[in-house]
């Protein structure tokens, strides 16, 4: 594995972590509305010494997207800077497979189930996405997408022998079809993307070649632009 920098400020979770020669460390916390104010401190803490070209870092990775509108320019903003000022390529991980990793990583959910993360979008919608497990990382079967809770289309993952629902989406669970529904084997409503999870799909972007630079180190929004104003807008006014 590469030496990495992972960060997550995509929800309401802020998190860094760094693998380097081997050794991890990590800081997570949960503090809605707090991402920059906290997020340097936490960079701070992992990385004490501070220079990352002299540390070895080869690779920043970050949750570009989906997520808190204020949140995902957050990361992509600290990723730009870092990226620059270190002349380090950037790999942007999908947030909905970072969650589903973790869930694989803690043991929460089987290796062979089909996990269907769906997060809270606000304004009555959810993102969501089908991931599965292959060489131990979460990989995308139904491109990321958003969608009022009752649009879910009832054929997801359909040839799935076990699926599980995850994420805060599932506050929206009695607005999704039935038919749905009645295929969950479990759901994980309390689960959070980490930036530790980031490291080994950072390694496989890494791997594979799919980095840019840190021009290119944006988020990516699924909404339209419309949308996205109104979601800006309602930020705005509750302080996300």
């Amino acid at each position: 594995m590469p030496n990495i920098l992972a960060l997550d400020t995509a929800t309401d979770a802020c998190s860094v972590a760094v693998s380097c020669d081997g050794e991890v460390r990590h800081c997570l916390e949960l503090i809605p509305r707090q991402h920059s104010q906290r997020l340097f401190s936490m960079l701070g803490e992992v990385l004490p010494q501070g220079d990352l070209r002299e540390l070895g870092i080869e690779l920043l990775a970050y949750n570009h997207g989906p997520g808190s509108f204020t949140g995902l320019r957050i990361a992509a903003s600290a990723v730009q800077g870092l990226a620059f000022s270190n002349d380090l390529p950037v790999a942007g991980i999908s947030t909905l497979a970072c969650m589903a990793q973790g869930a694989w990583r803690r043991g929460q959910i089987p290796e062979s189930a089909t996990a269907l993360v769906v997060l809270d979008a606000r304004i009555n919608e959810i993102y969501w996405g089908v991931y599965e497990l292959e060489d131990g990382r979460a990989c995308c079967r139904h491109a990321d997408r958003v969608a009022a809770p009752d649009a879910l289309p009832v054929d997801i993952a359909e040839a799935a022998t076990q699926l599980v629902a995850l994420g805060s989406g599932l506050r929206y669970a009695q607005e999704m079809p039935e038919q749905l529904r009645s295929r969950w084997a479990m759901t994980l409503p309390e689960l959070w993307p980490d930036s530790l999870d980031l490291l080994s799909l950072g390694a496989r972007a890494y791997a594979q070649g799919k980095l840019c630079s840190a021009e290119q180190a944006l988020p990516v929004y699924l909404r339209n632009e419309i949308g996205w104003k109104k979601l800006a807008e309602q930020g705005k006014q509750t302080g996300d």
